[in-house]
C-alpha cells in the first residue's frame, strides 16, 4: 500500500546533473557525493545507487547512521563522516561506534586533539581512514590553520589512524562578492604549503561546495563536494548561466475531497481566509507534519491539469485547502502538483523557498516520513 503523497525522483535528471557537475571540475579530479540527511530529502535508496553507478567516487555523510544505511545499500567506496560522532559521553556507546568505522570502513572527520585522544584511548585493532579538517573562516568546525601541525602530530602518535584526506568548508562562495570565499581560499593554500613537509603522499585535498565547483575552479584541488547542485537546485541564480541543472523532485498528491462554500464562509484555522464568492473548495492531504510549512498558507499555489489554484486559509497538521473555483469542475482523486520540476514553476523548490524567505535545501529537507520517495518511470 502506497501514501497518498508521492515524491517523485528523476534518477535521469540527477545523472545528468552529475555529468554537469563532472564538466564543470578540473580534469582528474575526483567527485564526493554528499547524501546526508536522506540525499537532502530526496531518498538516499533512490539517489545512492544511480550516483554510484554513474559513478561518484565517493559519498559524505553526517552521521554514523547515514553511514550504515549506505552501506547496507551497497555503497562499498569510501564514506566520509562529517560530523564528530565519537564525541558522545557514553562509553558504551562510543566502542559501539567505533567498532562500526572500523568494521564498514568509514572515514572519520578530525577537527580537534579530543577525538584523537578518544582514539588512542580506544586503541584501534585495525586501520582508520581519517581526513583532517581546517577552519579557515567559516568558524564551524576544523582546526584553527595555526593548530593543524599539532593536530596532524596528535594523529601520527595513534598507529592505527591513516591521514587520507584533509579538508575545508566555504561559507560564501554562493555570493556575488568572493572576498570571503577568496580569503578561505588562500588560507586553505597557505595551510597546505605550510603542512606540505607533514602530509602523507597522495592525500586527498577537498574544498569547493556546489558553488565552487560551478565557479570557482581554482578550488577544485584534488576532489569537489557538490551537494545541491547534483538535485538540481542552483546554489545562487546567477549560475544560470555557468551550467544546466534540472530538479530531479516532483512532490504530488490528490483531493480527497471537494466542496461548496457559500459567500462569507471561514477556511481554516483562525479565520485567516473568507470566502469572498461562492467557492469551490479542494481539500489534499498534506500539512506542515510533511514538511509543507505553515508560512505557506494563504500564500502559494498547487497545479493541476487544468490549472492552478491558490492554497487557501492556514495549512494545518495534515491538511490544506486550496480553491478550485476558477478551474473546470474537478473530483476527488484529481492529482495535483505540490512541488514542480519545472524551475520556472510558481511551485518549484526555488519558487517556495523564496516565499518562506529560506533556501532549497530546506524546502526538500523538510519532506517527511509519511512522503513515499518513488523513481520516475523510465520514459
Amino acid at each position: 500500500m502506497r501514501s497518498d503523497l508521492l515524491a517523485i525522483i528523476d534518477t535521469q535528471r540527477l545523472v545528468q546533473n552529475f555529468r554537469a557537475l563532472k564538466a564543470c571540475s578540473t580534469a582528474g579530479v575526483k567527485l564526493c557525493a554528499p547524501l546526508k540527511a536522506n540525499a537532502y530529502g530526496h531518498g538516499i535508496d533512490l539517489v545512492a545507487p544511480a550516483l554510484y553507478d554513474a559513478g561518484a567516487d565517493e559519498a559524505a555523510v553526517a552521521t554514523i547512521v547515514e553511514a550504515l544505511e549506505l552501506r547496507r545499500l551497497g555503497w562499498d567506496r569510501p564514506i566520509l563522516v562529517l560530523g564528530n560522532i565519537l564525541s558522545v559521553a557514553d562509553e558504551s556507546e562510543r566502542r559501539e561506534r567505533l567498532a562500526a568505522v572500523i568494521r564498514q570502513r568509514l572515514t572519520l572527520t578530525i577537527t580537534d586533539e579530543t577525538t584523537v585522544g578518544l582514539l588512542l584511548a580506544a586503541e584501534p585493532t585495525a586501520p582508520i581512514d581519517v581526513h583532517l579538517k581546517i577552519d579557515t573562516g567559516m568558524g564551524r568546525m576544523g582546526v584553527a590553520p595555526e593548530r593543524a601541525l599539532e593536530l596532524i602530530q596528535a594523529i601520527r602518535s595513534v598507529k592505527a589512524l591513516r591521514l587520507t584526506g584533509i579538508y575545508s568548508h566555504f561559507a560564501t562562495a554562493d555570493l556575488h562578492e568572493l572576498d570571503l570565499a577568496g580569503h578561505q581560499l588562500a588560507t586553505f593554500r597557505r595551510t597546505l604549503t605550510a603542512l606540505s613537509d607533514f602530509l602523507p603522499r597522495g592525500v586527498t585535498r577537498h574544498l569547493a561546495n556546489s558553488a565552487a565547483t560551478i565557479s570557482m575552479p581554482e578550488a577544485h584541488f584534488d576532489m569537489v563536494r557538490p551537494g545541491l547542485a547534483l538535485y538540481g537546485y542552483l546554489p545562487a541564480e546567477h549560475m544560470a548561466e555557468r551550467i544546466a541543472l534540472r530538479p530531479i523532485l516532483r512532490l504530488e498528491t490528490h483531493l480527497t475531497a471537494v466542496k461548496e462554500l457559500p459567500s462569507g464562509h471561514c477556511v481554516g484555522y483562525g479565520q485567516t481566509f473568507t470566502t469572498r464568492r461562492p467557492t469551490r473548495l479542494g481539500i489534499a492531504p498534506i500539512g506542515y507534519f510533511d514538511g509543507f510549512l505553515r508560512a505557506l498558507s494563504n500564500a502559494a499555489i498547487v497545479s493541476t491539469d487544468h490549472g492552478d489554484a491558490p492554497i487557501v486559509g492556514r495549512i494545518s497538521m495534515d491538511q490544506l485547502a486550496v480553491d478550485l473555483t476558477d478551474l473546470p469542475p474537478v473530483v476527488p482523486g484529481t492529482a495535483i502538483t505540490l512541488i514542480s520540476d519545472d524551475p520556472a514553476r510558481p511551485n518549484s523548490v526555488a519558487a517556495i523557498a523564496r516565499r518562506l524567505g529560506t533556501i532549497p535545501y530546506e524546502v526538500t529537507c523538510l519532506l517527511g516520513q509519511r512522503i513515499d520517495r518513488v523513481a520516475k518511470a523510465a520514459s
